[in-house]
């Protein structure tokens, strides 16, 4: 099967995207587990979220154009405030 670059950098731009969103919910647990008394209900959604996540991910085909897209604009994320404070001018 053939793919287009186009499709490879799509295709990696969502793993990244939930890579991130992953990275994102596997601190958030490590720190709610952290706390005094963790709340069990919280980490449990987090840990489904995750999951979630890594399932969708699964799922998506390289040469499923409009499925990758939808991924990518779902879990895209916005420059944050320190980004822009870093990027060069």
């Amino acid at each position: 099967m053939t793919y287009t670059y186009e499709q490879v950098l799509a295709y990696e731009v969502a793993s990244e995207l939930a890579n991130t969103h992953i990275a994102d919910y596997s601190a958030a647990i490590g720190e709610e587990e952290e706390k005094a008394c963790p709340d069990q209900a919280r980490i449990d959604q987090l840990r489904d979220s995750s999951l979630a996540i890594a399932l969708e991910r699964r799922s998506l085909s390289m040469t499923d154009d409009e499925a990758v897209a939808r991924f990518i604009a779902k879990y895209r994320r916005e420059p944050s405030s320190r980004a822009a404070e870093d990027a060069p001018n």
